[in-house]
């Protein structure tokens, strides 16, 4: 393959995703790169990450490719909004490659830095005489108009939008496993100077004896949730 031919793939693969968003965070994002020595291009994983920062995503996985012992050309980033979208693309692409190229390799390479964040389950004691917990949601990043629904044992305690400052309820809880059920009703309400796209975030903190503080982050906009078990003992 000549190297025209190969700039030519990579700019009109670029043109088919799209420029970098200014500022974007949290976006579904991989990486692809051309190997000079043996006709081969090689694929990152598909990871959460702000993309902006892409050049130092681009330079990571280069230098991992190298340490592997590959001569390559510089790699590549591209990003969409929403998983499915990325996911679509991704094999998209792979299955083009697979027609151009002599071998496509999925390493399964993430920066170091992934961090994806699902909720755990809460180690909060509470006495089982009072059998009371204080649940506490905001949003901890820019308050861009995120909106949660949040209910204990299936009772609501919290509905509407979260600011960064804490909504707090006290409610009671069963002994033994109590559900906290937190279920995002939009992905983002688009205010403010923000530049989450489609994501939502906050903290969620449950107090008894004991209290813990977690923070989620929501991908897929309305509809997504997660549970959380509190012991009562």
């Amino acid at each position: 393959m000549t190297h025209w031919r190969l700039i030519a793939i990579c700019l009109l693969t670029a043109i088919a995703v799209g420029s970098p968003v200014a500022k974007a965070s949290d976006e579904y994002i991989y990486c692809s790169v051309v190997s000079q020595g043996d006709d081969s291009k090689y694929y990152s994983a598909i990871f959460l990450g702000d993309y902006s920062n892409h050049t130092g995503f681009e330079l990571d996985f280069n230098d991992y490719l190298r340490r592997k012992g590959y001569e390559i050309q510089l790699s590549l980033c591209f990003f969409e909004d929403d998983y499915p979208a990325v996911v679509r693309e991704y094999q998209y692409k792979v299955r083009s490659d697979e027609r151009t190229y002599d071998k496509v390799v999925h390493t399964h390479w993430a920066p170091d830095n992934f961090t994806n964040r699902p909720l755990r389950d809460f180690n909060v004691t509470v006495p089982s005489s009072r059998q009371k917990v204080r649940v506490c949601v905001r949003d901890h990043e820019c308050e861009d108009g995120d909106r949660v629904r949040v209910s204990v044992n299936g009772g609501s305690v919290f509905s509407g939008e979260i600011d960064n400052r804490w909504a707090c309820e006290v409610v009671p809880v069963n002994e033994g496993r109590n559900r906290i059920k937190l279920y995002a009703v939009n992905g983002t309400g688009r205010k403010g100077n923000c530049s989450y796209a489609n994501v939502n975030t906050g903290e969620i903190r449950v107090e008894g004896k004991t209290g813990e503080t977690q923070s989620w982050r929501h991908r897929g906009g309305a509809g997504s949730s997660a549970n959380i078990i509190v012991n009562v003992k």
